[in-house]
């Protein structure tokens, strides 16, 4: 399998005549609509089954028709015609959902705890989706209200969302002379010269401090509408249990989550002093946090290789994470060339059930770029395992959805240091770079994120609120490093901050939930596959709290959180004694 970085092939998304897939979508929901009269106390639990399935498949259809509509979109968000259907498409799934409000309003609403308890009894795999349904009560409104919030969205908060994606998208950087995209130069602050990463940064930031004043309004705007429907309307008690309940986590795990990385900063802390000598730097700057240890891990690696690496890494695994991994590459559902105007970042995007997943990548050929293929096509084994689950129960609430893809990146960093022990203290380094983004660089956009739901509504300015990140940002640093204040407008770059507010606990969350499942690997070895394989196949069919017992973690103690940063000392520890 000889492959070049390409774009993907939506034809099994594409539909042979947009016209008639909104017809055929409106003939369901139509037909929906006329059973909304069988909704009452007497209804059997085979007809309110019946009903739930003609739901799936009227999902499904929906969804199919959403991610074209969004995935072609993400190629050229220049692209006019593009904009449009997606525009059209946002607007009419919309309309949709106001019109299918009424089912879950009934399920949550009317019925009666025993009836409520006889429907779930008989629901069967969709019991998890219909007892979270019900658990969100008391934050839904009336039916009319929910409708007049769904089109505020549409115009509102989504539409802002829409805007700061295409203005960063569009978004071109003067480095060394050269115009480039986003994706080329974040590689460069990865680069062995320390010229280099201070131009890449500093091309990066200059450029989103430039449009500060729109996207910082846009940032205001989205925290205002949270706070005026989260809290005024639906009577959530903070901005964030918003998120929590959404992902089914209990707001004291994610606290004791957030309080043991916030303890742990001093880990990196003494690793940034480390890494400091290493690279044998008289200051040492945050322009220099991902630093090479060695040139030679600057050397470009071919898509098809690493590619095979990565497939070649699951395999060692479990046949199954690859055979999942190596549809989706087959099936030409990965887009990896770098282009103008292409959505910024990677992601894998989860269709339905029945359809594999895309994955999005800009591939520039650096090492890191090998990790992400790993990270995300990590996310592509989770959908796929968890296909036999309901369109409404096969996704996994975001933390967990970080599962996969985190233990893939591991897979994978334990696979280099093996194939090539001289480069070990390379890789090392590498892995405590990127334990440091993932966990208390995340933890620490949610404190800010808490700090700026609590500052814009009492009016603070865009400057106080760079201060305060800045501050943040160099709590966390000490005086391992010194932060420019160039820095202090990172925070508009974030694009999950503006995305899914509070989403990126989510990552921390799931690095540290993936080194405790590391190890328990390398204790247990091939008799741990079985128990990742189901966990990763149940999907979202069962709370994470129940789901991480099952794996035999407590995620609500701060002593399970402390295992990871033990584990990541060790780490430190090790490379310290190669300095």
């Amino acid at each position: 399998m000889h492959q070049q970085p390409s774009p993907w092939n939506l034809s099994d998304i594409t539909p042979r005549n947009l016209e008639a897939a909104l017809q055929h979508i409106e003939r369901q929901i139509h037909a929906f609509e006329k059973e909304r009269s069988a909704l009452t106390p007497r209804i059997s639990a085979s007809h309110f089954l019946q009903l739930v399935q003609q739901l799936e498949q009227l999902t499904r259809d929906a969804s199919v028709l959403g991610a074209y509509a969004e995935l072609h979109w993400a190629e050229n968000s220049a692209d006019q015609k593009a904009q449009a259907l997606r525009s059209r498409v946002d607007q009419f799934l919309r309309k949709l959902s106001n019109r299918l409000l009424f089912f879950d309003l009934w399920f949550k609403k009317e019925l009666s705890e025993k009836k409520a308890h006889e429907l779930l009894k008989a629901s069967g795999p969709y019991r998890y989706h219909f007892e979270q349904v019900r658990k969100t009560a008391p934050y839904t409104l009336l039916e009319n209200e929910e409708k007049i919030i769904q089109i505020k969205d549409g115009t509102g908060s989504n539409a802002l969302r829409t805007v700061y994606d295409m203005l960063t998208s569009q978004f071109r950087y003067t480095v060394q002379g050269k115009e480039l995209a986003q994706e080329e130069v974040l590689s460069l602050v990865h680069h062995a010269s320390p010229q280099a990463r201070r131009e890449a940064y500093t091309a990066l930031l200059s450029k989103y401090v430039g449009f500060r004043d729109p996207l910082g309004e846009i940032y205001r705007n989205i925290i205002l509408d949270w706070k005026e429907e989260c809290l005024g309307l639906r009577g959530y008690k903070t901005p964030m249990q918003v998120r929590n309940i959404a992902n089914d986590i209990p707001d004291k795990a994610v606290e004791a989550l957030l309080r043991v990385c916030e303890r742990n900063y001093r880990v990196f802390q003494r690793y940034f002093a480390v890494k400091k000598r290493a690279l044998k730097l008289r200051s040492f700057a945050r322009f220099d946090l991902y630093a090479p240890i060695a040139v030679t891990s600057e050397t470009k690696i071919p898509y098809h290789e690493a590619l095979q690496l990565v497939l070649s890494t699951f395999e060692d695994f479990s046949p199954a994470f690859r055979a999942a991994a190596e549809a989706i590459v087959q099936k030409q559902h990965v887009h990896s060339r770098v282009q103008p105007n292409k959505r910024t970042g990677a992601f894998c995007s989860s269709i339905t059930t029945k359809i594999l997943p895309y994955v999005l990548l800009s591939y520039t050929g650096k090492l890191r770029d090998v990790f992400t293929i790993a990270h995300e096509l990590g996310h592509g084994v989770h959908d796929v395992l968890a296909q036999k689950q309901t369109e409404f129960t096969a996704q996994a609430t975001l933390p967990l959805a970080e599962t996969a893809s985190t233990f893939g990146e591991m897979l994978l960093s334990e696979r280099l240091l093996d194939r090539y022990p001289e480069q070990r203290k390379a890789y090392l380094f590498q892995k405590l770079d990127d334990l440091y983004a993932t966990i208390p660089r995340q933890a620490g956009f949610i404190l800010f994120e808490q700090k700026a739901h609590e500052l814009i509504p009492k009016g603070c300015t865009l400057q106080e609120l760079s201060s305060a990140y800045l501050a943040d940002l160099r709590k966390q640093f000490g005086s391992s490093m010194a932060v420019p204040e160039l820095f202090a407008n990172e925070w508009l770059y974030i694009s999950h901050i503006f995305h899914t507010p509070f989403y990126c606990y989510a990552y921390a969350f799931g690095n540290l939930f993936v080194l405790s499942l590391y190890e328990q690997y390398r204790w247990e070895g091939k008799a741990f596959v079985p128990k990742m394989i189901r966990l990763l196949s149940r999907g979202g069919s069962a709370s994470p709290l129940e789901l991480t017992k099952e794996m035999g973690v407590d995620i609500c103690s701060e002593a399970f959180w402390q295992q990871g940063f033990a584990m990541i000392a060790r780490l430190v520890d090790e490379a310290e004694k190669m300095v």
